[in-house]
């Protein structure tokens, strides 16, 4: 993982475990989350670097924390470990999930969201 974080222009994340699973190896990345904006655009970076990726979008099944929600992405690092990099915002995308709820997605959509909006005076 230190090789993988040396070698791409990441931005720094707030955590990092890993810990072995039955399949090998696992990492975990939890990334900042100060902002949709953000958060989509370090996720896209770090979509860049991995293999096989997936991104999702969940809502928490706990109290209180149904304003909040997650951005997940999956993938591999190029030794073939699992990776999980995931960021949590408040602000979150709008979009319909109920708590526990989880939905795929779309580059496009990721994209969309890590464009700064601009608010024309």
């Amino acid at each position: 993982m230190a090789e993988h974080l040396d070698g791409f222009d990441l931005a720094d994340p707030v955590m990092i475990t890993a810990a072995p699973c039955t399949a090998g190896p696992m990492a975990t990345v939890q990334l900042s989350g100060e902002s949709l904006c953000g958060l989509a655009a370090e996720i896209l970076a770090w979509a860049d670097t991995l293999d096989n990726v997936t991104a999702s979008a969940w809502r928490p099944s706990i109290p209180d924390a149904d304003q909040q929600v997650f951005l997940e992405l999956r993938g591999r690092l190029t030794d073939d470990t699992p990776v999980k990099v995931f960021g949590g915002v408040f602000d979150g995308p709008g979009m319909p999930l109920t708590p526990g709820d989880r939905v795929g997605l779309s580059w496009g959509l990721l994209r969309e969201w890590a464009t700064p909006t601009v608010v024309v005076a």
